[in-house]
Protein backbone atom coordinates (compact mmCIF):
# COMPACT_ATOMS: atom_id res chain seq x y z
CA UNK A 1 0.00 0.00 0.00
CA UNK A 2 2.97 2.42 0.44
CA UNK A 3 4.17 1.42 -2.69
CA UNK A 4 1.30 2.37 -4.19
CA UNK A 5 0.91 5.47 -2.29
CA UNK A 6 4.33 6.82 -3.23
CA UNK A 7 3.58 5.93 -6.94
CA UNK A 8 0.03 7.40 -6.85
CA UNK A 9 1.19 10.87 -4.86
CA UNK A 10 2.69 13.06 -7.92
CA UNK A 11 -0.55 12.30 -9.93
CA UNK A 12 -3.10 12.40 -6.83
CA UNK A 13 -1.26 16.18 -6.05
CA UNK A 14 -1.91 17.40 -9.83
CA UNK A 15 -5.71 16.59 -9.38
CA UNK A 16 -5.67 18.22 -6.18
CA UNK A 17 -4.21 21.24 -6.92
CA UNK A 18 -6.36 21.15 -10.63
CA UNK A 19 -9.35 21.13 -9.08
CA UNK A 20 -8.70 24.27 -6.21
CA UNK A 21 -6.58 26.44 -8.49
CA UNK A 22 -8.54 29.24 -10.07
CA UNK A 23 -9.69 28.37 -13.57
CA UNK A 24 -7.31 31.27 -14.95
CA UNK A 25 -3.55 31.20 -14.16
CA UNK A 26 -2.46 34.80 -12.80
CA UNK A 27 1.15 34.78 -12.18
CA UNK A 28 1.10 37.64 -9.52
CA UNK A 29 -1.15 36.06 -7.67
CA UNK A 30 -1.20 31.95 -8.36
CA UNK A 31 0.19 29.94 -5.39
CA UNK A 32 1.11 26.74 -7.76
CA UNK A 33 3.83 24.28 -7.16
CA UNK A 34 5.78 23.12 -10.70
CA UNK A 35 7.91 20.49 -9.88
CA UNK A 36 11.36 20.53 -12.46
CA UNK A 37 13.70 18.66 -12.89
CA UNK A 38 17.24 19.45 -13.28
CA UNK A 39 20.60 17.81 -13.83
CA UNK A 40 23.36 18.82 -11.77
CA UNK A 41 25.24 20.27 -14.14
CA UNK A 42 22.51 23.14 -14.80
CA UNK A 43 21.34 23.75 -11.40
CA UNK A 44 24.70 26.75 -10.74
CA UNK A 45 23.18 28.61 -14.02
CA UNK A 46 19.75 28.29 -13.94
CA UNK A 47 17.78 27.95 -10.93
CA UNK A 48 18.97 31.16 -9.17
CA UNK A 49 17.67 33.56 -12.33
CA UNK A 50 14.91 31.12 -12.33
CA UNK A 51 14.37 31.66 -8.93
CA UNK A 52 14.93 35.65 -9.50
CA UNK A 53 12.69 35.89 -12.55
CA UNK A 54 9.83 34.26 -10.47
CA UNK A 55 10.41 36.50 -7.31
CA UNK A 56 9.27 39.04 -10.16
CA UNK A 57 6.76 38.03 -11.78
CA UNK A 58 5.30 35.03 -9.89
CA UNK A 59 6.24 35.93 -6.53
CA UNK A 60 4.09 33.07 -4.58
CA UNK A 61 4.66 30.38 -7.29
CA UNK A 62 7.09 27.80 -6.03
CA UNK A 63 9.19 24.91 -7.35
CA UNK A 64 9.98 21.73 -6.27
CA UNK A 65 13.33 20.88 -7.89
CA UNK A 66 14.18 16.99 -8.13
CA UNK A 67 17.92 15.90 -9.45
CA UNK A 68 17.63 13.77 -12.43
CA UNK A 69 20.00 12.92 -15.41
CA UNK A 70 19.62 10.83 -18.89
CA UNK A 71 19.08 7.33 -17.46
CA UNK A 72 16.92 8.40 -14.84
CA UNK A 73 14.59 11.32 -16.49
CA UNK A 74 12.21 8.92 -18.69
CA UNK A 75 10.86 7.31 -15.73
CA UNK A 76 10.87 10.95 -13.99
CA UNK A 77 8.48 12.44 -16.88
CA UNK A 78 6.59 9.05 -17.42
CA UNK A 79 5.87 8.81 -13.27
CA UNK A 80 4.53 12.32 -13.25
CA UNK A 81 7.20 12.64 -10.58
CA UNK A 82 8.36 15.86 -12.59
CA UNK A 83 6.07 18.44 -15.04
CA UNK A 84 9.33 19.31 -17.10
CA UNK A 85 13.10 19.00 -16.71
CA UNK A 86 16.43 20.34 -18.37
CA UNK A 87 18.92 17.68 -18.69
CA UNK A 88 20.62 15.81 -22.11
CA UNK A 89 18.15 13.10 -22.35
CA UNK A 90 17.63 9.63 -24.92
CA UNK A 91 14.46 7.88 -25.09
CA UNK A 92 11.36 9.10 -23.48
CA UNK A 93 8.05 8.55 -22.59
CA UNK A 94 5.78 8.52 -25.88
CA UNK A 95 3.72 11.75 -25.03
CA UNK A 96 6.99 13.50 -23.60
CA UNK A 97 7.39 16.68 -25.59
CA UNK A 98 11.24 18.29 -25.96
CA UNK A 99 13.01 21.49 -27.10
CA UNK A 100 16.82 22.16 -27.39
CA UNK A 101 17.94 24.77 -25.54
CA UNK A 102 21.65 24.77 -26.99
CA UNK A 103 24.47 22.83 -27.56
CA UNK A 104 27.92 23.26 -25.43
CA UNK A 105 30.85 21.90 -25.39
CA UNK A 106 33.64 21.03 -22.89
CA UNK A 107 36.81 22.38 -21.45
CA UNK A 108 39.83 20.85 -18.94
CA UNK A 109 39.55 22.90 -15.44
CA UNK A 110 42.76 22.75 -13.49
CA UNK A 111 44.75 24.77 -10.97
CA UNK A 112 47.73 26.20 -12.87
CA UNK A 113 49.50 26.24 -9.47
CA UNK A 114 49.51 22.74 -9.46
CA UNK A 115 48.93 20.89 -12.41
CA UNK A 116 51.22 21.84 -15.30
CA UNK A 117 49.64 21.94 -18.47
CA UNK A 118 51.52 23.84 -20.68
CA UNK A 119 50.60 26.76 -23.57
CA UNK A 120 48.60 24.15 -25.30
CA UNK A 121 47.39 20.84 -23.67
CA UNK A 122 48.31 18.27 -25.70
CA UNK A 123 46.83 14.75 -25.34
CA UNK A 124 50.14 13.36 -23.80
CA UNK A 125 50.22 15.94 -21.07
CA UNK A 126 46.32 15.07 -20.79
CA UNK A 127 47.12 11.39 -20.12
CA UNK A 128 49.93 11.89 -18.57
CA UNK A 129 47.66 13.84 -15.61
CA UNK A 130 45.57 12.02 -13.03
CA UNK A 131 41.33 13.24 -13.22
CA UNK A 132 38.74 13.64 -11.17
CA UNK A 133 35.35 12.12 -13.09
CA UNK A 134 31.91 12.55 -12.65
CA UNK A 135 30.51 9.19 -13.38
CA UNK A 136 26.69 8.12 -12.84
CA UNK A 137 27.31 5.01 -12.25
CA UNK A 138 29.70 5.40 -9.48
CA UNK A 139 32.65 3.66 -11.82
CA UNK A 140 36.03 4.90 -13.21
CA UNK A 141 34.61 5.63 -16.67
CA UNK A 142 33.43 9.24 -17.48
CA UNK A 143 32.27 10.87 -21.12
CA UNK A 144 35.64 10.71 -22.32
CA UNK A 145 36.39 6.92 -21.63
CA UNK A 146 32.56 6.48 -23.32
CA UNK A 147 33.11 8.34 -26.41
CA UNK A 148 37.56 7.89 -26.95
CA UNK A 149 37.55 4.69 -25.55
CA UNK A 150 40.64 5.39 -23.72
CA UNK A 151 41.33 5.36 -20.18
CA UNK A 152 42.14 8.22 -17.67
CA UNK A 153 44.65 7.94 -14.25
CA UNK A 154 41.39 8.29 -12.58
CA UNK A 155 42.22 9.26 -8.85
CA UNK A 156 38.55 9.96 -7.79
CA UNK A 157 34.97 9.06 -9.35
CA UNK A 158 32.33 11.63 -8.00
CA UNK A 159 28.72 11.38 -8.64
CA UNK A 160 27.92 14.97 -9.49
CA UNK A 161 29.69 17.91 -10.18
CA UNK A 162 28.98 20.13 -7.40
CA UNK A 163 31.86 19.09 -5.42
CA UNK A 164 34.46 19.13 -8.78
CA UNK A 165 35.89 22.91 -7.99
CA UNK A 166 36.76 21.85 -4.56
CA UNK A 167 38.56 18.84 -5.46
CA UNK A 168 40.74 20.43 -8.45
CA UNK A 169 41.29 23.80 -6.29
CA UNK A 170 44.72 22.85 -4.74
CA UNK A 171 45.37 19.44 -6.77
CA UNK A 172 47.32 18.42 -9.42
CA UNK A 173 44.11 17.50 -11.02
CA UNK A 174 42.57 17.60 -14.31
CA UNK A 175 38.31 17.67 -14.83
CA UNK A 176 36.93 17.45 -18.13
CA UNK A 177 33.28 19.37 -17.13
CA UNK A 178 30.84 21.45 -19.84
CA UNK A 179 31.91 24.49 -20.37
CA UNK A 180 28.45 26.44 -18.33
CA UNK A 181 29.68 24.38 -15.42
CA UNK A 182 33.24 25.60 -15.65
CA UNK A 183 32.15 29.00 -16.08
CA UNK A 184 30.22 29.05 -12.80
CA UNK A 185 33.32 27.24 -10.65
CA UNK A 186 35.60 29.98 -12.19
CA UNK A 187 33.49 32.42 -10.78
CA UNK A 188 33.37 31.16 -7.08
CA UNK A 189 36.64 29.70 -7.90
CA UNK A 190 39.06 32.78 -9.43
CA UNK A 191 42.55 31.05 -9.15
CA UNK A 192 41.69 28.06 -11.03
CA UNK A 193 41.88 28.22 -15.46
CA UNK A 194 40.39 25.90 -18.26
CA UNK A 195 42.38 24.65 -21.66
CA UNK A 196 40.86 23.23 -24.59
CA UNK A 197 40.74 19.98 -24.85
CA UNK A 198 43.22 18.04 -27.19
CA UNK A 199 40.53 16.24 -28.90
CA UNK A 200 36.62 16.79 -29.68
CA UNK A 201 34.20 15.20 -27.70
CA UNK A 202 30.38 14.78 -29.30
CA UNK A 203 28.08 16.97 -27.57
CA UNK A 204 24.36 16.16 -26.79
CA UNK A 205 22.09 19.26 -27.19
CA UNK A 206 20.42 20.58 -23.62
CA UNK A 207 16.84 20.10 -23.47
CA UNK A 208 13.94 21.68 -22.26
CA UNK A 209 11.77 18.21 -21.29
CA UNK A 210 7.77 18.12 -20.43
CA UNK A 211 4.72 15.59 -20.02
CA UNK A 212 2.21 15.64 -22.39
CA UNK A 213 -0.42 15.68 -20.14
CA UNK A 214 0.41 19.68 -19.22
CA UNK A 215 0.62 20.41 -22.24
CA UNK A 216 -1.91 23.20 -21.90
CA UNK A 217 -1.06 23.79 -18.25
CA UNK A 218 -0.28 27.80 -18.25
CA UNK A 219 1.50 27.73 -14.89
CA UNK A 220 3.67 24.48 -16.08
CA UNK A 221 3.72 26.56 -19.64
CA UNK A 222 4.72 29.88 -18.01
CA UNK A 223 7.89 28.23 -16.23
CA UNK A 224 8.83 26.90 -19.25
CA UNK A 225 8.86 30.00 -21.07
CA UNK A 226 11.06 31.29 -17.98
CA UNK A 227 13.33 28.69 -18.16
CA UNK A 228 14.01 29.38 -21.92
CA UNK A 229 14.76 33.36 -21.54
CA UNK A 230 17.50 32.07 -19.05
CA UNK A 231 18.74 29.83 -21.04
CA UNK A 232 19.25 32.11 -24.25
CA UNK A 233 20.52 34.66 -21.72
CA UNK A 234 23.39 32.14 -21.27
CA UNK A 235 23.71 30.68 -24.85
CA UNK A 236 26.29 32.25 -26.18
CA UNK A 237 28.96 31.08 -23.18
CA UNK A 238 27.77 27.50 -23.84
CA UNK A 239 26.93 27.41 -27.24
CA UNK A 240 28.95 26.79 -30.69
CA UNK A 241 32.31 24.97 -31.45
CA UNK A 242 33.52 26.11 -28.30
CA UNK A 243 36.29 23.99 -26.66
CA UNK A 244 35.61 20.40 -27.20
CA UNK A 245 32.42 21.00 -28.32
CA UNK A 246 31.66 18.77 -31.32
Amino acid sequence: GQRLLASARPHLEALVEAALSPGTFDPKTSERTVRIGLSDANEAWLLPALLRALAEEAPRLRLVVTPVQFRTVADALGSAAVDLAVTVADELPADARRMELFTGGFVCLFDPRRARVGKALSMERYLAHEHVIVSYNGDLRGVVEDVLGVQRRVRVSVPTFHAIGAVVEGSALLATVPALVAREILALRPRLRTAPLPFTLGSAPMELLWRGAVEDDEAVGFVRGLVIRVAKAVEPAGRGRGPGAD
